[in-house]
């Protein structure tokens, strides 16, 4: 007996496997790894590449079954680390998703092709009680890793993306009490100089505004399935730096509160 799953690839194994999105029919009781290893196994250059798997838009362990009608994505690397890897790819064009101008002002957490508004981002925390009010943005920088870059480009798997920063949210609310935070990524190609991610917090108090930032920062960098390539003068690198979900929650409470 069969089940029929509608596989995801994203970043370098979209470029690796040469395909976008499929549905494919696999053997009822298949797990997630189990599928990915057949994937792997037709394409030996994905085997070198640590994959988390996420299944409906959730991270799941290797030894999850599949289902019918499952959404399974196989993620690489997020791009929060410090390493980058050049490979030869097959350049797929990946469409992403429009957002309107004005969507900014109607939800905490936010992927989007639109130029970030900070402003934006601070009316959408700010409230009476807020004794302060702490914001990052992460620009595109000139350089990395001893080599000058041009460009960015961000690809992101957008539904889980959104879901996995309202998920950092409520972790932070659960830990700072009346903490109000908002969170936007932007996806796309950007230019040096152009912001990325915004975050804007708002707390009773700067103690918990600085650690809540902090801890939304970390998070991002461990889990979010947004992926980032660099455009240097040498070639075209994704940079590889967790798999999603493999640093812990308290990684990040440790830095927060630093």
């Amino acid at each position: 007996m069969t089940v029929r799953v509608h596989v995801k690839f994203f970043a370098i194994f979209r470029e690796t496997l040469g395909a976008k999105a499929e549905w494919k029919e696999i053997a009822e009781g298949t797990t997630v790894e189990q599928l990915w290893k057949e994937y792997t196994a037709q394409n030996p250059r994905a085997v070198s590449i640590r994959a988390a798997y996420a299944v409906n838009q959730r991270l799941v362990k290797p030894d999850h079954v599949l289902h019918d009608g499952d959404e399974v994505g196989f993620l690489p690397p997020v791009s929060g680390g410090a390493q980058s890897i050049k490979r030869k790819t097959k350049n797929v064009k990946h469409k992403i998703r429009e957002d309107s101008r004005d969507s900014w002002m109607k939800k905490d957490a936010l992927i989007t092709r639109q130029r970030l508004d900070l402003g934006a981002l601070i009316e959408r925390v700010a409230f009476p009680g807020a004794g302060a009010i702490v914001t990052f943005s992460g620009t595109v920088r000139d350089h990395a890793r001893s080599r000058t870059v041009s460009h960015l480009e961000y690809e992101a798997y957008p539904e889980m993306a959104e879901q996995t920063l309202r998920d950092i949210i409520a972790e932070i609310r659960e830990r700072w009490s009346g903490v109000r935070v908002a969170i936007a990524h932007r996806i796309g190609k950007l230019k040096v100089g152009e912001v990325s991610l915004v975050i804007a917090v708002a707390a009773p108090h700067r103690a918990e505004a600085y650690a809540a930032s902090r801890y939304a920062i970390e998070r991002i960098k461990a889990i979010l399935p947004v992926w980032k390539k660099e455009f240097a003068a040498d070639g075209e690198y994704w940079v590889e730096g967790p798999i999603a979900g493999e640093l812990t929650v308290e990684k990040a409470e440790r830095i927060a509160n630093e």
